[in-house]
C-alpha cells in the first residue's frame, strides 16, 4: 500500500507543479475573465451612452414631458420648432430624427422620419403615444386618473406547466427544469473538456514510462495493481484539485461581486440553492463515473503505445467515443424522447452525456434513473478490472504492431498466465 501512495503523489506532484497544469487551470479562467470585461465595458458604454437628440413637431402643449423620467436614452430639442427646420438638423447630423405629431379631437397621428438611430425606440414610441392618446380620450369623457388605470391595467397571467404522467396532470416548475437543463449542459461540457484534458495526461504517463523503459525498473519493485491504481488516483486528484480551484475562485467572487446590480439580476432569475442542489445530486454522480470511465480506458489504450509519439493514436478511439455521447446528448435535449436517445442512455459510456438530458426533460422515471447510475457505477468498477488485466499482459510488451495487433497479444499472453497459473495450483 505504501508504494501506492508513493506512486499516486509522485503523479500528483509532477503534474500540479506543472507549467502545463497551471496553463490548465488559468486558461478559462482568463477566457471567463476576458468575456466578463467585456460585457461589463459594453454595459457601461451603454449606461454612459449621450442621450439621442429628437425633435417634435406639434401643436400639442406638453408633449415633451412624456418623454421625461423615462429610462429610454432620448432628449427633446425644444429649440426646434418647425418641421423645415428638423430637416436641416437631420442632414446636419444634430438631431437622430424629428416626430411630426398631429391631433385631431382625441386622435393621434405622427410621423417619424430618422436615419435608423430610431428604429430601436419604434416600439416604445407606440407604447407611449398610445398612453397619451388614452388620457386624452379619458378627459374627454370626464374620467379620472384612477379610472383611466383601471381600464387600461394589464390582466393578470399565471401560467401552470404540466406534464401528463400515468393519466394524470402533474404541475412541473420551470424553474427547476431551467437549472436541471442547464446542468445538464454543464456535465456534458465539462465531460467532454475533462476526458480530452485527463486522457491524454494519464496516457502520456503510461506511454512515457514505457517508452523509456523506466516501467521495467518500476514494475521490479512495485506491483502492477499499485502502479495502474496508484497513477489513476494521482490523476483523479489532480482533476479534483482543479476543480475545488474553481470552486473557491467561483466562491470569492461571487462574495465580492454579490451585491452587484449584475448578481442581483441573475440571482433573481435563477435560484442559486436549487442549482446547486442539481449539480451536487444526479449531475455529479454522471461526472464522476464518466470522467473515471474515460480516464481508465485512456490508462488501457496509453499502455498499448510503445513511444510517445503514439500515444495521440492511441487515444483517438476514447475521443470519438466521447465525441459520439457529447453530441447524442445534444441531439437528447432537442428530442429527449426518441428511441436512440432512450438506448443510448442505458449505454454506459454515453450515459453521462444523455441521461442527464433526460432528466432534465423529465422522460425518465425514478426507477431509470437508479438503473442508469447502479448501471454506470457498475461499468465503471468492470472496465477498471478488465482494463487492469490487461494492463499487467501488455505494459511490458514492444511491439511496432497497430493497437488492434497488440490487444491481441495482450490476449493470448492473458490466457497463457491464467493456464499457468492453473497448472501451478493443481501441482
Amino acid at each position: 500500500m505504501s508504494k501506492y501512495w508513493v506512486i499516486t503523489k509522485e503523479v500528483y506532484k509532477k503534474n500540479v507543479k506543472s507549467f502545463g497544469f497551471i496553463a490548465m487551470v488559468l486558461s478559462p479562467l482568463i477566457v471567463m475573465l476576458f468575456i466578463g470585461g467585456l460585457i461589463y465595458y459594453f454595459s457601461r458604454e451603454d449606461v454612459n451612452q449621450e442621450p439621442v437628440q429628437i425633435a417634435l413637431i406639434s401643436e400639442e402643449a406638453g408633449l415633451s414631458d412624456v418623454f421625461q423620467g423615462g429610462d429610454w436614452n432620448l432628449e427633446v430639442d425644444e429649440s426646434i420648432t418647425s418641421e423645415s427646420e428638423a430637416e436641416d438638423a437631420l442632414v446636419n447630423e444634430a438631431i437622430g430624427g424629428y416626430l411630426v405629431i398631429e391631433s385631431e379631437e382625441d386622435t393621434l397621428s405622427i410621423d417619424i422620419v430618422h436615419a435608423g438611430e430610431l428604429s430601436e425606440y419604434i416600439p416604445m414610441f407606440s407604447e407611449l403615444f398610445s398612453n397619451y392618446q388614452t388620457m386624452l380620450r379619458a378627459g374627454t369623457l370626464d374620467l379620472t386618473p384612477d379610472q383611466v388605470m383601471s381600464l387600461s391595467e394589464p390582466v393578470e397571467l399565471n401560467e401552470r406547466q404540466v406534464s401528463i404522467v400515468e393519466e394524470t396532470l402533474t404541475t412541473e416548475d420551470t424553474t427547476d427544469t431551467m437549472v436541471q437543463q442547464f446542468g445538464a449542459y454543464f456535465v456534458s461540457i465539462a465531460i467532454m473538456i475533462f476526458i480530452m484534458t485527463y486522457a491524454g495526461i494519464i496516457a502520456e504517463e503510461v506511454a512515457s514510462e514505457k517508452g523509456t523503459r523506466i516501467m521495467e525498473i518500476i514494475l521490479s519493485s512495485a506491483s502492477v495493481t499499485s502502479h495502474f491504481f496508484g497513477k489513476l488516483t494521482g490523476v483523479m486528484l489532480i482533476l479534483l484539485t482543479q476543480l475545488s480551484l474553481y470552486a473557491a475562485v467561483g466562491l470569492g467572487a461571487y462574495f465580492y461581486f454579490r451585491n452587484s446590480d449584475f448578481v442581483q439580476q441573475i440571482t433573481q432569475t435563477i435560484d442559486i440553492g436549487a442549482l446547486l442542489q442539481e449539480l451536487m445530486g444526479f449531475t455529479i454522480i454522471f461526472f464522476i463515473a464518466g470522467v473515471l470511465m474515460y480516464v481508465v480506458l485512456a490508462a488501457f489504450f496509453g499502455s498499448l503505445a510503445t513511444k510517445m509519439e503514439d500515444v495521440n493514436k492511441a487515444v483517438t478511439p476514447i475521443v470519438f467515443l466521447a465525441l459520439a455521447g457529447f453530441y447524442v446528448g445534444l441531439f437528447a435535449f432537442n428530442v429527449p424522447d426518441h428511441m436512440l436517445n432512450v438506448v443510448f442512455s442505458y449505454i454506459p459510456l454515453f450515459t453521462p452525456f444523455v441521461m442527464p438530458f433526460r432528466i432534465a426533460a423529465g422522460t425518465v422515471s425514478t426507477l431509470g434513473i437508479w438503473l442508469s447510475v447502479v448501471g454506470t457505477i457498475a461499468f465503471a468498477l468492470l472496465i477498471s478490472v478488465v482494463s487492469l488485466a490487461f494492463y499487467r499482459s501488455n505494459v511490458l510488451i514492444y511491439s511496432d504492431t497497430n493497437i488492434i495487433g497488440t490487444i491481441k497479444r495482450s490476449w493470448s499472453i492473458m490466457k497463457s498466465n491464467k493456464q499457468a497459473k492453473r497448472r501451478r495450483a493443481i501441482n
